[in-house]
């Protein structure tokens, strides 16, 4: 039995990628990198007006009409976004004698990564993978997790962000910090703010942070970023 696949999530600021393809699957790849930060390198035969659109705005890259193992040269990530399987399997062979990570649209498992199927809250971003063994099971989880995960768990997750923040910058020691977290981590906050129990929400955190801070240093860092917040 296979060892499956390890979750994690990258930082692409600044990386290169490398697209092969200029179709609809190739175009989304793009977005999605350049959203992240990504440096996109495309190559590809003809492209989308999307991307066409991107290379004259000059947010890409076009490197080439044809492929060639050398475009791997300084690349992170390779995405393998043609309909040509046997040019999409070259890609695939060369990145990992290279050493880079591949992600293969028409073969998932020939490659060396797979994308999950993905929300975002703001800061929370939520993943779900099948190992590759059903997209469309994964997709159908992740918009059942996107109906039931509402805005106030960005608002949670910043929350114990910036708590989090405070406390190192106080000196708190590790261990009281992580119970001090700890038991933020367990309190309902997001449920109580989607049943309109905002006060109850900032009662019990101020009261959990209590053995660090003041009630008053509690409920300034609570109304800096609720002030973010539309609800």
């Amino acid at each position: 039995m296979p060892a499956g696949y390890y979750p994690l999530f990258l930082s692409l600021e600044g990386r290169v990628c490398l697209v092969v393809g200029g179709g609809a699957v190739g175009e989304r790849k793009v977005g999605t990198l350049l959203r992240y930060g990504a440096t996109v390198r495309l190559v590809a035969r003809e492209l989308s007006a999307g991307l066409e659109k991107k290379r004259a705005e000059k947010s890409i890259d076009w490197a080439a009409t044809r492929y060639e193992r050398s475009h791997l040269v300084g690349v992170s990530l390779v995405f393998a976004a043609t309909d040509d399987l046997a040019l999409n399997r070259e890609v695939a062979t060369d990145a990992r004698e290279l050493g880079v990570w591949c992600n293969m649209a028409t073969e998932p498992e020939v490659g060396s990564f797979i994308v999950p199927s993905v929300f975002e809250r703001g800061a929370l971003h939520i993943a779900v993978s099948t190992s590759g063994l059903s997209p469309a099971a994964a997709k159908l989880l992740r918009q059942k997790l996107e109906g039931e995960i509402g805005p106030e768990w960005d608002f949670f997750v910043r929350l114990l962000g910036k708590l989090r923040e405070t406390l190192k910058s106080r000196g708190v020691v590790a261990k009281s910090g992580r119970q001090i977290l700890s038991g933020l981590a367990r309190l309902p906050i997001p449920q109580w703010l989607e049943e309109g129990r905002a006060g109850e929400a900032l009662d019990k955190t101020i009261q959990t942070c209590r053995p660090a801070m003041t009630p008053e240093e509690t409920r300034a860092v609570w109304e800096n970023l609720w002030n973010l917040f539309s609800w």
